[in-house]
This record gives C-alpha cells, sequence and structure tokens, in this order.
C-alpha cells in the first residue's frame, strides 16, 4: 500500500513521540478510516529512511538514459555502415541509448533512410536488347516514322475479388461465444484485365476468365481491340505486345499482321523482362489497382464496374504526360547502359 506524505508525516511523528504501535494504529484509524492501517515492517522501513534522510519522500529514480556521446555517435555511424539496414529500435539496444538519441545521431552523421526498390530481375543479354528497343525507338519517332501518338502499348493483369477477412478487426458482441466462422473461398475469384494504351485514349477494358492461349488472344482480345480501332490507327498505328507465348504464336501474329503489317513490336525487338518501359506496367495498373480497390468490390460484376469507372476517368491530358514519360525512361535506360535506371528518373 502507498500511503501519502501527510499520512508518512504522521506515522513518523506518531511512532517517534509515543514508539507503541498498537496506540499509533488506533490514532491511525481514527484520522484515515479509509485507509488501511501500516504494518509493523512498514512503519519500521518508514521511521528508518526518516532518521537516515531526515525525509518520507520516495527517492527520485535515477535516470538510465545514456548520454549521446561523440564516442556514441561514432559507434552508431560505424555499426549503419556495416548493417544499413538494421533498424533504429536495434540499433539503440546495441549502443545502450535511448531511441530518440539513436534517430538524432543519424541526423548528426547525415543519415537518412531509403525505401529499398523492387525491381525486376535483369538478364546479362536483356541490356543489349533494351539498348536496341530504346535506340530504335528513340531513333524513328525522331526521323517522324513512328507516330508516337498512335503507338498502342498492351498488356494484361489479373484482378481479384476481395475476400480477406482480417480477424482483429472482425467483432461480435454477445454475453455468450457465438463459435461465428466465416468461409471464404480457398482462391479468391479474379478477372483477366486486358488494355491498349496510346497518347489519345485506352482501348479497353477487355475483360477475359480463362489462362490466355492463342485462340483466346485472337478471338477474345485482338478481334474486339481491331474493331475499335479507327482508320488512321489501322493505317500508321504500331502495336506493341510482350513476349508471352499466347502472344508470339504463329496464328496470333498473322492476325496482328493482317491490321498491322511490319508495325509490330514485339519478339525480337521487343526486350524480354522490361515492363519499366510499358506504360501498362509504370502506369497503368498500379494506377488502377490503387483506385479499384477503394471501394472494396464483392463481386466480379462489381469489380469489372469499378475497372471499367477508373479506366475511363482517365484523361488524355493524364496520357499524354505518361506516354512523355516513356521517352524519359528510354534516354535514362541507354544512360544506364540497358540496365535498371529508376535511380536516374
Amino acid at each position: 500500500m502507498k500511503f501519502t506524505i501527510k499520512q508518512r508525516v504522521f506515522i513518523v511523528e506518531t511512532i517517534a513521540r509515543k514508539n507503541i504501535y498498537r496506540k499509533f494504529a488506533r490514532r491511525f484509524r481514527q484520522k484515515y478510516p479509509d485507509s488501511p492501517v501500516p504494518t509493523k515492517s512498514c512503519v519500521n522501513r518508514l521511521l528508518k529512511k526518516w532518521r537516515a534522510t531526515g525525509s518520507v519522500s520516495d527517492k527520485k529514480k535515477q535516470s538510465k538514459r545514456t548520454v549521446l556521446t561523440e564516442e556514441k555517435v561514432k559507434d552508431i555511424q560505424a555499426r549503419l555502415q556495416i548493417s544499413p539496414r538494421k533498424s533504429l529500435r536495434r540499433l539503440a539496444q546495441e549502443t545502450g541509448v535511448s531511441l530518440g538519441s539513436a534517430r538524432t545521431a543519424t541526423k548528426l552523421i547525415k543519415f537518412r533512410p531509403y525505401k529499398v526498390t523492387v525491381v525486376h530481375e535483369l538478364k546479362e543479354p536483356d541490356h543489349a536488347a533494351r539498348i536496341r528497343f530504346c535506340n530504335w525507338l528513340l531513333q524513328n519517332v525522331h526521323d517522324g516514322i513512328v507516330d508516337p501518338q498512335l503507338l498502342f502499348m498492351t498488356d494484361e493483369a489479373w484482378f481479384h475479388v476481395g475476400g480477406h477477412v482480417n480477424a482483429q478487426n472482425v467483432r461480435i458482441w454477445s454475453n455468450e461465444n457465438p463459435h461465428a466462422i466465416q468461409q471464404v473461398p480457398l482462391h479468391s475469384e479474379k478477372v483477366g484485365v486486358w488494355c491498349a494504351v496510346s497518347p489519345r485514349r485506352i482501348i479497353g477494358p477487355i475483360f477475359f476468365h480463362d489462362t490466355v492461349n492463342s485462340d483466346r488472344y485472337i478471338n477474345d482480345i485482338l478481334n474486339p481491340f481491331f474493331d475499335q480501332l479507327n482508320a488512321e490507327e489501322r493505317q500508321y498505328g504500331y502495336f506493341q505486345q510482350d513476349n508471352a507465348t499466347a502472344h508470339t504464336a504463329n496464328a496470333s501474329m498473322v492476325a496482328i499482321q493482317e491490321v498491322f503489317e511490319d508495325r509490330i513490336v514485339s519478339r525480337g525487338l521487343w526486350p524480354p523482362r522490361s515492363p519499366d518501359l510499358s506504360i501498362s506496367y509504370y502506369y497503368l495498373w498500379g494506377n488502377l489497382k490503387q483506385k479499384v480497390y477503394k471501394n472494396n468490390p464483392r463481386s466480379i460484376d462489381s469489380l469489372q464496374n469499378e475497372i471499367t469507372r477508373v479506366i475511363h476517368s482517365i484523361t488524355v491530358d493524364e496520357l499524354q504526360r505518361v506516354s512523355r514519360n516513356l521517352f524519359v525512361r528510354c534516354a535514362a535506360c541507354l544512360q544506364a547502359e540497358g540496365g535498371h535506371f529508376q535511380h536516374l528518373l
């Protein structure tokens, strides 16, 4: 039991004057009827403290915080140089300083936290292929051979219906445990989305539900896409696709050549493992998924409606800005000699 300062003073004065615990206990009970009577051992400890220090107050706890000395700062710097991914909390524990002091030390040595960017893997031959494509695009646009306004960059992606239940956020108030469960599919429903993006417009979304093979690619994706092209796009447009097997199968290439002839950016010209040079990848899918799931669609129909709504809300001005960024990326890719170039943007 923790007693107030007034109670402690009363205990000391009474015991010091009378030194009879029984009388003290009776008087304490009369004066403080709502408080338990201190035990003899408690009284003796308090009396001993008073005689030794002249005070009945508790000692102030000494702070265990270590002063951030120059040696500590150097130690922190050395540890970060060896393990640059070390967290501040772990750093504070290892060096014996507070979390705030560890943060102050990083400012003193001018260290800042930087996020790690996850990028696709590049293989050795990819660098030359990326350089070849970037040079081809920049040179042909400069020479007027390729009209960048009529370049369609295409890609597909899967969108899943949300079905995850966070157990920490689901509550059922009851006076008894209802042992409630919520069943969710082992594999959530999903829909495939294909789009063709140019600086002027987006053709799509074209939805599909099965794995794409050559026949499905032609009948369910390419033919609906061809039907939406205008005369100028058919005559002067360029068509880009990645090197997926369904895309580059003989039947698929024949169908594309019937419309675009030799104005095709595909296997042989499009570099493998280069989504960072595709408008669909570096802009469309990330932007789309960020906005589509805000309204938490719970069915395939609502998911498709959200995807369609978001795509139709993209303006021509936005497409123009994104398309110009493609040429910035090509220049950066050349500067990086075909390697990763995000740090140059």
